[in-house]
């Protein structure tokens, strides 16, 4: 499964520092911080770990649990930085939907397990071969 920090090749802080920063400067923002509001729960959308912004924008998740969209950066919270949470079984929903064709690797957080589980039963001839 693809994070920010696979797709982008760096960690959080480094992107934060070489992208995120810079982007608000050109607009005339300044980051306030991180944001002490419920976290955000990262989903998965085509293999790739993603978080959604209330503005409908939506980002890579980092695997440092950090968020900033980049549509509004992050506006509804005084553009502050906001907390990223992946799920706890998150280990048994990347080995379910990688046996998925990846247009089909698809997961949205409260999806058990077993809901995951029983899609693969159901659709079991389309599953990719897994070594």
């Amino acid at each position: 499964m693809i994070t920010g920090d696979l797709y982008f090749q760096m960690p959080w802080e480094a992107y934060k520092r070489l992208n995120t920063i810079p982007a608000m400067a050109r607009k005339l923002l300044q980051h306030g911080g991180l944001d002490n509001s419920a976290p955000l729960q990262a989903r998965v959308d085509w293999g790739r770990w993603v978080v959604d912004c209330e503005c409908k924008g939506a980002e890579f998740a980092f695997e440092e649990g950090e968020f900033m969209c980049q549509s509004c950066f992050n506006g509804g919270h005084q553009h502050k930085f906001r907390r990223v949470i992946f799920p706890k079984e998150r280990k048994a929903i990347e080995m379910l939907l990688l046996q998925r064709p990846e247009g089909n690797r698809n997961w949205s957080p409260g999806e058990s397990i077993a809901k995951l589980k029983a899609e693969n039963k159901m659709h079991k001839a389309e599953l990719l071969e897994v070594n």
